[in-house]
């Protein structure tokens, strides 16, 4: 099984190691390969070395080549692109993954000279090597934002249709004030808190309000905005583990250890994002280790400390567990030196059974307005948006009628962010949740036991045939607001979408969700595109996106292929204990363009009577998103003022104006012009492009005959 990944592994071209004849250790290089724009920092993403090269005493007809060491001594990816700007620069691309080693990083770029450093000619050499190496540290931060200038080599494709829906109701969140955060209170001393290992802070910061990882940025400093609960707080560094195969944990549990317990299972999942501190100066918890050494005193008092001390919630697993952004520390004062002694920094492993209060806001399913409207938009679609250099943060779109000369008027501005797949797009008027995530109701995050029961299936599997099974009650006390996927020696457990995802070829996908294995169990990925039921039948004209594997277990049931559709991977827990995995995510790609699903099989390793259950929470499919790199896919649902429709109402056209922004707000030089664009008309949803018209898979006993409903 091929593992599927986006990160490039380019071969070592030991350019570093061998000896030259030139070595220009010039910044800039002007006398060989003019370099006219290279950041000193390279943060995640595509970063761009702009050079022009001095044909003085480079041939005219040299190669030029590139390798990057990083700190590990790996190679990172590099090229020499074939885009010449108007200037006649020439531009590489360097891609700095979430993987990548932070640290200084070394570039060398080759060449082959005509004239050394002390002006005398080279010998042309029939070999044509390369004789000139140029060098340069260079520091790489993965998580900072990508602020290289924003540069398209091929433009993004686009595709604008008109949306008509009949009247509805539609339901959107109102807008968000501090007046709106609630505050908890522990109504018992049952609050703890524990730091195994002083990795409470930030890794490489010395306090929250420093952190580099963007994601955890918007959570930290910015308390308005509620946090996505699909990977903006769970977005450390991507980590191979053994037990993933084919996949990798989000490493949170490295940056931030320190966790709060609650005894009388009083942590909410909306707790995310708020923050934390004890309830006052008189709730001293009752114990505090390490207790501080005999010939030191604590500045003030523990409780007065203790009352002003505040932290973010970065985490929340179950109703008993979250984490925090950082450890209890008290300043304390030596009083063996005469004079008053000094101060010093006492860290706190434990302190239990105190009060707490944390100031939160609710879900967004609290805050929505209605009303009902014809809610006619524009479906705007962007596919292929890989500048070489760069990485696309804001779309802004303009309009104007078509052919004229007019001014564009703004229409719509807006960040760019990757298309949820696992959202229902064909009811829009129901009640949304996580709703920055998408305009529609996201149908992986189970909030509520009937978002199970509406959009998903639990199936049993035996070795003699798969039947349907009762979707057990949402859990919290393994796994916040988490589906279980019960199985046992005798069966497997199988939990699948309803009905089916619309995905495209050469595209990169992401599976991603929180999970807890029970011991010694373990949990399959596939993407299916057939029913699991044989009873089921399918429609001649059904696109399969996901082709079978083949069979590994014909010792339980025969066939050349398996009965789940394409493998993606799997994660096991081989310990007699439970372990909770915290974020884990799959990368896949389709066989072709067409529909399908995910599929969840939960089986005990060994069959050999166990009984156990997975626990999933958060689910979700978007196109793969790395720090710093464009999403491939992007979607926009643009509302129509009163004079676009006019314009379309009397079959005008439109002309549109696409302007590209970086996170620092600097646009790109490339502009999309879409002139005299007659825009197309869809009479309904599903708006989103990954939505299919619903296409379900009905299971039926063995005794009942199966059917295909669209």
């Amino acid at each position: 099984m091929s593992f599927v990944s986006f990160y490039k592994k380019p071969q070592p071209r030991g350019y570093s190691t061998r000896d030259y004849l030139v070595e220009d250790t010039s910044p800039d290089s002007p006398d060989y390969f003019q370099i006219t724009e290279f950041s000193d920092t390279l943060g995640g993403g595509r970063y761009i070395m702009r050079l022009k090269g001095n044909g003085l005493n480079l041939r005219a007809d040299s190669d030029i080549d590139i390798e990057v060491i990083d700190a590990n001594g790996d190679n990172i990816f590099a090229e020499v692109n074939d885009y010449v700007d108007r200037f006649n620069d020439y531009y590489i691309t360097i891609e700095v993954y979430d993987i990548t080693a932070k640290g200084l990083a070394v570039v060398y770029l080759v060449g082959e000279a005509i004239i050394d450093l002390e002006g005398n000619p080279i010998p042309e050499s029939p070999s044509r090597d390369y004789n000139v190496r140029w060098s340069r540290a260079v520091n790489i931060v993965p998580m900072e934002r990508n602020t290289s200038k924003l540069v398209f080599n091929d433009p993004p494709l686009i595709d604008i249709v008109q949306v008509q829906t009949p009247e509805r109701e539609f339901t959107n969140a109102s807008s968000l004030s501090g007046s709106q955060f609630l505050q908890y209170t522990s109504s018992t001393s049952d609050y703890k808190i524990v730091t195994p290992s002083f990795k409470g802070y930030d890794l490489d910061f010395q306090s929250s309000e420093e952190i580099l990882d963007v994601n955890l940025q918007r959570i930290l400093l910015n308390p308005l905005q509620k946090p996505s609960t699909v990977n903006s707080v769970n977005s450390s560094l991507r980590q191979e583990i053994s037990e993933i195969q084919n996949g990798y944990r989000r490493d949170l549990s490295t940056r931030f250890s320190t966790t709060v317990k609650s005894a009388d299972r009083t942590i909410q999942k909306d707790f995310l994002g708020g923050t934390f501190q004890f309830f006052d100066a008189s709730n001293t918890p009752s114990t505090i280790l390490p207790t501080i050494p005999s010939n030191f005193s604590v500045s003030g008092s523990v409780s007065s400390q203790l009352e002003g001390f505040t932290a973010n919630i970065v985490e929340v697993m179950t109703d008993t567990e979250m984490r925090i952004s950082k450890p209890i520390e008290l300043i304390t004062l030596d009083n063996n030196v005469l004079g008053g002694g000094f101060t010093t920094t006492q860290k706190v492993r434990e302190a239990s059974q105190f009060k707490a209060s944390i100031a939160y806001l609710p879900s967004d399913q609290s805050f929505v307005t209605s009303s009902t409207v014809n809610m006619n938009y524009l479906e705007t679609t962007f596919a292929d948006l890989k500048p070489i250099g760069g990485d696309v943060y804001r779309i802004k779109t303009s309009y104007r009628k078509g052919t004229s000369t007019g001014d564009y008027k703004v229409i719509y501005d807006s960040l760019v962010q990757p298309v949820e797949y696992l959202t229902d797009a064909q009811f829009p008027n129901q009640t949304t949740y996580a709703k920055r995530d998408s305009d529609f109701r996201l149908i992986g995050h189970f909030t509520k036991q009937q978002i199970a029961v509406d959009y998903w299936s639990y199936l049993v599997e035996t070795p003699e045939a798969i039947y349907p099974g009762i979707i057990p009650a949402i859990n919290s006390s393994s796994l916040h607001e988490s589906a279980i996927i019960e199985c046992a020696h005798t069966h497997s457990g199988l939990f699948t979408t309803q009905f089916n995802q619309n995905y495209n070829i050469d595209q990169i996908y992401t599976l991603g969700f929180n999970l807890t294995l029970d011991a010694n169990m373990e949990l399959e990925l596939y993407m299916n595109s057939d029913p699991l039921s044989t009873n089921t039948s399918l429609p001649q004209n059904y696109t399969r996106a996901f082709l079978k594997d083949i069979n590994l277990e014909k010792t339980r049931y025969g066939g050349g292929f398996n009965r789940f559709g394409k493998f993606v991977g799997r994660v096991q827990n081989k310990r007699n204990i439970q372990k909770n995995y915290g974020r884990v995510e799959f990368d896949f790609k389709t066989d072709a363009s067409g529909l399908g699903g995910p599929v969840f099989r939960a089986k005990p390793i060994n069959f050999a009577n166990e009984t156990g259950n997975a626990y999933v929470s958060e689910v979700s499919i978007k196109p793969l998103a790395i720090n710093g790199f464009s999403p491939n896919l992007v979607q926009f649902q643009i509302p129509m003022n009163t004079e676009i429709d006019d314009i379309l109402a009397i079959s005008q056209s439109l002309d549109f104006k696409i302007e590209y922004f970086n996170y620092t707000g600097e646009q790109s030089e490339y502009v999309t012009f879409l002139n005299d664009l007659q825009v197309n008309v869809k009479t309904e949803i599903p708006s989103n492009t990954c939505q299919a018209s619903i296409v379900k898979f009905q299971y039926f006993t063995a005794v009942q005959s199966g059917s295909f409903s669209p």
